[in-house]
């Protein structure tokens, strides 16, 4: 067999074709499902990360990456709609505004239900992640607690 640049080279580009039409086949699939603005999807290692999160913690884990997730969407929301007004954008300030409302709405909605498990063995484990992740920053950039916990930049 000759594993010369040129034979793996060729190898290689017939992969690549093999797997170029079995990406169109699976794209025929998943189009129609994907193109319907009512479905709503994430990635596949978001998803398992999700779920990994939802076994080991229950509903409240997933309760929290979604109030993070909307509260990082109304954050863009809310640079979008000053960025509108600083440029004298109105209609469009009113429209992120709009948006914003909405928003927020959701947050106060979901904030105000309760997981099955409630969120204790939850938030034990965050605080003892977050716990450890600063004593590792505290440790790799020599800043202070302090200076962590009040925002401040070295």
């Amino acid at each position: 067999m000759d594993f010369s640049l040129g034979s793996v080279g060729d190898f290689l580009r017939k992969v690549q074709g093999a797997k170029a039409h079995q990406r169109d086949a699976i794209n025929e699939h998943l189009e129609p499902l994907l193109d319907d603005p009512a479905t709503f999807a994430i990635p596949p290692a978001m998803a398992a990360s999700l779920e990994e999160l939802l076994e080991r913690f229950g509903d409240e884990a997933l309760k929290q990456a979604g109030m993070v997730a909307i509260g990082k969407w109304a954050s863009l929301h809310q640079e979008m709609l000053e960025e509108h007004f600083a440029n004298g954008s109105y209609q469009e300030a009113l429209l992120s505004m709009n948006d914003l409302s909405k928003i927020t709405t959701a947050m106060r909605i979901l904030g105000d239900i309760g997981s099955f498990g409630g969120d204790e063995d939850y938030r034990h484990a965050v605080k003892q992640q977050i716990n450890q992740a600063v004593l590792e920053t505290i440790e790799e950039t020599g800043r202070s607690i302090e200076d962590i916990f009040n925002g401040e930049e070295q």
